[in-house]
């Protein structure tokens, strides 16, 4: 390898960890043989296995205050992009997609033009892809809040930081949009991928009316998203050059996704997103008739209209979370709609961090929860995880950790 090539490698060891490589080797149905905590990885081949050759089997340094970590880490990079028959920004743009929830746009046009698309169009969806994102932050920082106005700071902080254009992919003409591409961790991960998972949902909803599927606006906390995605679709419509635009999404490998969170595409044509600007209209109409607007279209939202219980979308199968007792909530109005006002509020750990869970309990289990908060002991909960606009909630059975029961 000449030396402007290997320099490629050096230059990725300050953007690239070990720790995002070893992912996506994970990921990509590799191997571990061996894992030396702090010190190395030892990886084989998806093709290989230890009893075959040690010619299959790399060895990824994980401690850089060794003296020869650089050198080793830049011998490793090479040996994988060799594996996969590229160089090392290719590697790199590997890695990297695997380690962010993507968001795809491929836009459908004439095949004479298959290595082409008309600019206009192009930019219509980046805009498209720029404003549902926005839309979808400022729904996860607060679904009460309006779409107009100032960005709130955690909104604003994900789109600036945390949104990247990938490079374009083969499939007529492809947008890859990333989401959490530098959020290694923490707050910001788990919001870039509520805002992801909140804008799948209110998508497949947009999917359900373009099939004409029933769908009650009343009984989903998500309508207000989904009426401002249906209202931004409809600017395809001045451009005579739009055939179709599918929506998808790929959820990145290192983190865990909600359990049964929508991936199906939804494929648009002019005619549908006409149909869409429709419903969005009777959408509106029908949430300000029944004062259930989070939009402002309701003349006002009373006490009464806040009460009213307000389900769970998208419940799933037993599911299994542990970590931290974070905060303790009671809140009368919550009684209509679980049968208590207590609640807890769980940060999940290792190993499946999905974020932030809230779970209604009992006044003797919130009691238990308080004093095992106040002790930093860790909690389980077993229950349906189901999402709401706020966020993920449980019902279920509380434990601690050591097995005894709470609830």
């Amino acid at each position: 390898m000449n030396h402007d090539a290997m320099s490629d490698y050096y230059s990725l060891t300050s953007s690239i960890s070990p720790r995002q490589v070893s992912r996506y080797l994970h990921a990509q149905g590799w191997e571990l043989i061996e894992r030396r905590e702090g010190l190395y990885e030892e990886w084989a081949e998806p093709t290989s296995r230890r009893h075959d050759s040690a010619a299959g089997v790399h060895l990824l340094p994980l401690n850089d205050e060794y003296r020869d970590f650089r050198r080793r880490y830049v011998e490793f990079l090479n040996e994988i992009a060799a594996h996969y028959g590229v160089g090392a920004i290719e590697l790199a743009n590997r890695v990297r997609l695997d380690d962010a929830d993507v968001l795809l746009f491929r836009i459908a046009h004439d095949e004479e033009s298959d290595e082409a698309v008309n600019f206009d169009t192009a930019s219509d969806v980046m805009s498209l892809a720029h404003r549902m994102l926005a839309m979808a932050a400022r729904y996860t920082v607060d679904p009460d809040k309006e779409f107009t106005g100032r960005m709130p700071s955690q909104a604003r902080d994900y789109v600036k930081k945390h949104v990247f254009l990938g490079h374009t992919q083969r499939g007529s003409f492809v947008i890859p949009v990333l989401s959490g591409l530098r959020a290694a961790g923490g707050s910001q991960a788990i919001f870039a991928r509520r805002v992801m998972d909140n804008l799948a949902a209110a998508l497949d909803r947009v999917r359900s009316l373009v099939a004409g599927e029933s769908y009650s606006a009343e009984s989903d906390e998500f309508a207000p998203l989904v009426v401002a995605l249906t209202d931004a679709l409809q600017t395809f419509l001045k451009n005579p050059d739009f055939k179709a635009l599918e929506i998808s999404f790929r959820w990145a490998s290192g983190r865990r996704a909600i359990p049964e969170t929508p991936d199906r595409s939804v494929t648009l044509s002019p005619g549908s997103i006409r149909g869409l600007g429709v419903s969005g209209v009777r959408i509106r109409e029908h949430l300000a008739n029944t004062r259930r607007s989070r939009l402002g279209f309701a003349a006002s939202r009373s006490d009464e209209s806040r009460s009213l219980p307000v389900p769970a979308v998208r419940s799933t199968e037993e599911t299994e979370i542990s970590g931290k007792v974070v905060a303790l909530l009671i809140d009368d109005r919550l009684v209509s709609k679980w049968g208590s006002r207590y609640s807890v509020v769980i940060r999940t750990s290792d190993p499946n961090p999905i974020g932030d869970v809230e779970v209604p309990v009992d006044e003797n289990t919130f009691d238990l929860a308080s004093r095992a908060r106040d002790r930093g002991i860790l909690v389980s909960a077993v229950g349906a995880l189901t999402r709401s606009a706020s966020g993920l909630v449980m019902r279920g059975v509380v434990q601690i950790a050591d097995g005894r029961r709470l609830l």
